[in-house]
């Protein structure tokens, strides 16, 4: 049975665990050969891959799309029978890309919070994934200020920032006519 070193302690991969670190990393050689893949978490829902001795820009690809797809392309595989109850997400990082990238959305939304506030309008963002949507719907989500929503269709879709003194005149427009 394969196994991953973690800091702290030795994950053991079960069947389609073993599959998965397979499947990854046939995947992740064909791209850059050389590179290792290790399991860092593991539960009954999901595991987590981190890819090492690789190009993090040929892994990543622009804004994470070639990552996201070879994760994809994992749960794709590794996931084909119909049995929803055996289903497991895999999750697969290089160098803390995830985790930068998170914290780097939370910044730009703010900034583009801010700018909304500021301007009194709404405030478009670039084209995202389900993902980065979410996570920048949920960093704004405290601020009483704005609003968000998503609008277009995939892969064209886009947060769109708003005032919430922009939404109240709005309502209050529709209720003098």
């Amino acid at each position: 049975m394969l196994t991953s070193e973690n800091k702290d302690k030795e994950i053991k991969l079960n069947n389609k665990d073993e599959k998965a670190y397979q499947v990854l990393s046939r995947i992740v050689d064909s791209i850059n050969t050389g590179a290792e893949v290790s399991m860092t978490y593991s539960n009954q829902n999901y595991a987590i891959f981190e890819i090492s001795k690789a190009d993090p820009g040929i892994i990543i690809g622009k804004h994470g799309h070639t990552l996201d797809a070879i994760q994809y392309l994992l749960n794709l595989l590794v996931n084909k029978e119909k049995d929803r109850q055996s289903h497991k997400i895999y999750l697969v990082d290089i160098d803390g890309y995830r985790k930068r990238r998170e914290e780097s959305l939370k910044k730009y939304a703010k900034e583009k919070a801010e700018i909304a506030k500021r301007k009194g309008g709404t405030v478009a963002l670039y084209f995202m994934n389900s993902i980065e949507r979410r996570l920048v719907h949920m960093a704004l989500k405290e601020d009483p200020e704005v609003s968000t929503y998503s609008e277009g269709r995939e892969p064209y879709r886009r947060v769109i920032i708003k005032p919430t003194s922009q939404a109240e005149t709005d309502v209050n427009k529709k209720d003098e006519y």
